[in-house]
């Protein structure tokens, strides 16, 4: 017989990545990858923000009496008001940063949230993008974003938000991730109170899927979509909805976001002419131009936006999703400067979603191991070097000199920006626990050392302080300035005391000078950042001896 033949062994497919593959997907994510890190070192400057003092003394509160304010702690004007403070857990965070690390640790953890949002962000749209397109997509809005990243509860809305757009757009493949939308609504709305804004991607959502179960696939939208299940769908608005009472004040915390809205619209000619951050871009680009390196930006990516979203239509395409967040969120920004962050973030978003429907129909197959053009080779190799020159340009202190010159590139406090040794001086004993500080830096670094026994007559709280005594505490600057004594009748209390009155050098210097002009009053402290004056009666009562304003000559700058 012959010989059997030995079967031939079956061929196994590799499951090995080629290297050309690899090196090409390794290239391509590095790109994003530099935005980050670009992102994480523009957010490392100095702490400036004025009312950073005020939180952490309230998170310092909250840790030792475990308790959440629900009236005013820091005002004698207001004192009876009741405070929604939904910041609350972003203020024991920042309480818990401060007392371990200083304003070094605060300094990194913001940068590295605000580094983490935008990394959520950039990857929560446009999954075909290559790195290059996907820097293009979210270079303008890295750059907005890092012109508001201050120590502030709303890094908090960013980062939250960016997990409600990396959700929404993975639904339909992974219908079990909604149910971590009603999470996130809890942790948002115990830190900041734009958590609304968590509903307003969720109506959007909503709108685009009845909108396309009633097309069905026509009229240019994407075909009906399958999962999540509409009464998945109803059930999670439900839940999300519901989270909104998951707050110390309940009803009272959920229903806050319409009282800040209020003063943005109905009440944005009396703060926008108080508050710069109110204010309307238009309004500063007639007063000032395009002077401002972030507001530029943001301009620049509304357009490219709109421009997406045209380029789109005429290819007969059309997403109600994205074009609902776009105008909703193009108008927030509009109203309030304030809101630019959070709009560079939703643009970057639909953008990259936008180039990815334009460049990645649904109908085609993307292959990242191809050869790519020599168009694209150009694209990648440009923005790489120009990432490389941002980064070196924020090291460098470039940056900072072409931008605002407020942000150096360093750690720590801005030098002799926070009036802390004018805080400490009013701690001795017997010293008034009422004063009147302006600005709201000064009212907030002396409520840090001095509250809640200590009070100010406002600070930049304006969730607790009324209309009625931001109008009378112009009044009494205004009065100051002129050195008109019926200012000191103003602040005198039903026993017929005074309080101190402490004054910004940079800010206030017209204050200054009309409280000098004012007989029976004294400089008792001065230093490059703040003045304190008593009255005589109390000077003399405490053997306070006049002091040279000459320190207040040479204030502290910013950027330096």
């Amino acid at each position: 017989m012959p010989a059997s033949r030995p079967n031939p062994v079956p061929a196994v497919a590799s499951t090995a990545v080629p290297a050309t593959s690899f090196w090409l997907r390794y290239r391509s994510e590095a790109l994003p990858a530099a935005l980050l890190l670009w992102m994480f070192l523009a957010c490392c400057f100095p702490l400036f923000d004025t009312d950073l003092f005020w939180h952490l003394k309230t998170g310092e509160w909250i840790l030792q009496n475990f308790s959440i304010p629900g009236y005013d702690l820091y005002t004698f004007t207001d004192f009876d008001k009741r405070w929604i403070d939904l910041h609350w857990g972003f203020e024991v965070g920042a309480a818990i940063l401060y007392r371990v690390g200083g304003a070094n640790l605060l300094i990194l953890s913001k940068a590295a949230i605000l580094m983490l949002a935008l990394g959520i962000g950039c990857y929560a749209g446009g999954p075909k993008l290559r790195g290059c397109q996907r820097v293009l997509c979210w270079i303008l809005p890295a750059i907005t974003i890092s012109g508001r990243g201050y120590e502030r509860p709303e890094i908090m809305t960013l980062l939250c938000l960016a997990g409600w757009l990396w959700i929404v757009t993975r639904l339909e493949k992974r219908p079990q991730l909604i149910w971590i939308l009603p999470a996130i609504q809890v942790f948002w709305i115990n830190c900041h109170a734009l958590y609304i804004l968590g509903l307003v991607v969720g109506g959007c959502y909503a709108a685009d899927y009845i909108v396309r179960s009633y097309a069905n696939g026509k009229l240019g939208l994407a075909p009906s979509p399958l999962d999540p299940s509409p009464s998945t769908v109803v059930r999670t608005a439900g839940v999300c909805a519901a989270a909104a009472l998951v707050n110390p004040y309940f009803e009272q915390g959920a229903l806050f976001p319409f009282t800040l809205f209020r003063k943005f619209t109905v009440e944005q000619d009396f703060y926008s002419q108080r508050i710069g951050e109110f204010q309307k871009p238009v309004e500063f680009l007639l007063k000032n131009g395009f002077t401002n390196l972030y507001l530029n930006a943001e301009l620049l990516l509304w357009l490219v936006a709109a421009l997406s979203f045209l380029w789109l239509a005429c290819r007969g395409k059309f997403n109600v999703f994205r074009t609902l967040l776009f105008v909703g969120f193009s108008y927030l920004a509009w109203k309030a400067s304030r809101n630019t962050n959070i709009f560079s973030l939703i643009a970057g978003f639909v953008l990259s979603e936008n180039v990815n429907d334009i460049f990645y129909p649904a109908s085609s197959e993307d292959h990242p191991e191809q050869p790519r053009g020599q168009f694209s080779i150009i694209a990648s190799r440009t923005a790489a070097v120009a990432l490389v020159l941002m980064i070196v340009a924020v090291v460098t202190g470039e940056w900072n000199r072409w931008a605002e010159k407020i942000r150096p590139f360093r750690l720590g406090e801005a030098r002799e920006w926070f009036p802390h040794k004018a805080a400490q001086f009013m701690r001795h004993p017997g010293y008034p626990q009422r004063v009147y500080a302006a600005n709201f830096g000064v009212a907030s670094v002396y409520t840090y050392y001095n509250g809640p026994e200590g009070k100010v007559f406002m600070d930049g709280r304006l969730e607790v302080c009324t209309q009625q005594t931001f109008e009378r505490f112009d009044e009494i600057g205004l009065r100051m300035t002129h050195a008109h004594p019926s200012w000191v009748e103003l602040l005198r209390d039903k026993a017929g005391n005074l309080p101190a009155v402490m004054l910004d050098s940079r800010f206030s210097r017209g204050l200054i000078t009309g409280v000098l002009q004012t007989p029976g009053w004294r400089l008792v402290y001065a230093d490059p950042s703040c003045a304190v004056f008593f009255d005589d009666k109390t000077a003399d009562q405490l053997k306070l001896p006049p002091v040279s304003p000459e320190p207040l000559k040479f204030p502290p700058k910013l950027g330096i």
